[in-house]
């Protein structure tokens, strides 16, 4: 004799298996048959940094998107900053001036970082000014206009800092900005080397918000260089002929392009050491590649 698992006799299995297929359906829903390319998107957690406790932000995003090639765009940013939170490296800042007289504070916490950019900057009629937290005064001898695109700003005192932004008279609206500290690479050159991605060693990309790149080499009798086949994130990178013993790189003097520019540049002071200067204007990344040869 048989044994039967529901205690009853002369039930068909077909009619027992379609049975139990109706009841796995209630129980799971519709989606259950849902395709892998049709599950919703992962969610991405912002953190949300301010005076008090962190606010965590979610936004959805698609699963197939990918992170910008380095083709000149900024870096992923991940820090939105509220005004009375704290501005770390890469942190971004959207918000507004709402009320005539507003003045909106920022601590700075950039480490070791003595240099910064302050880029993608917005803002009509908004202004930005550091100061020192040791005695209360601005670094620098005035403030920034939010609608001038790019600014570099050193910190030329010890101690803390804060970075405050106000309108001027009467002025609410929104503004933007995004931080990025200057971080300088010197690499050996030489008259006649090729630069790019396979040398030297680490060189031809400026791999994070805020690099800058310097090839020293020694002048070897030339009076003036040439820059050859440069390419690369051809709009978002510049080129700066300057001095060996120049160390202060991140603010551009003459910048040239670095695509497309091949004129004799003077090697004024001589036969001396000279730096080659790779960088950024706007704090962007990507990939530059380009030969130094000896002009005439």
């Amino acid at each position: 004799m048989e044994a039967s698992s529901t205690g009853r006799r002369g039930v068909p299995p077909l009619r027992l298996a379609a049975g139990a297929a109706f009841m796995l359906l209630i129980v799971t829903g519709c989606g259950a048959g849902v395709p892998g390319n049709d599950r919703p998107a992962p969610e991405r957690v912002t953190v949300t940094v301010t005076a008090g406790a962190p606010e965590i932000t979610r936004t959805t995003e698609s699963a197939e998107s990918g992170e910008p090639a380095g083709t000149g765009d900024p870096a992923p940013d991940r820090t939105a900053v509220r005004p009375g939170g704290v501005l770390t490296d890469g942190g971004t800042v959207a918000s507004e001036l709402t009320r005539a007289g507003q003045r909106d504070g920022f601590a700075l916490d950039l480490g070791d970082a003595r240099e910064f950019y302050v880029t993608d900057m917005t803002g009509d009629d908004i202004r930005l000014q550091v100061y020192s937290e040791v005695d209360g005064r601005p670094v620098g001898p005035s403030d920034v206009a939010l609608s001038w695109g790019t600014s570099v700003v050193k910190l030329t005192k010890a101690g803390g800092h804060r970075l405050e932004v106000f309108g001027n008279t009467n002025v609410v609206g929104p503004y933007g900005f995004r931080i990025a500290t200057v971080k300088v690479r010197t690499f050996p050159a030489a008259i006649g080397l090729r630069i790019g991605e396979g040398g030297p060693d680490g060189a031809g990309r400026l791999d994070v918000p805020g690099r800058v790149d310097r090839f020293e080499f020694d002048a070897d009798g030339a009076s003036a260089i040439k820059i050859l086949g440069g390419a690369g994130a051809c709009e978002a990178i510049e080129l700066e002929l300057v001095d060996a013993a120049q160390r202060s790189v991140a603010s551009p003097r003459q910048p040239i392009p670095l695509c497309g520019y091949e004129s004799d540049i003077p090697l004024s002071n001589g036969d001396g050491r000279y730096a080659l200067v790779v960088r950024s204007g706007t704090a962007k990344t990507g990939p530059y590649s380009f030969q130094i040869v000896r002009a005439g």
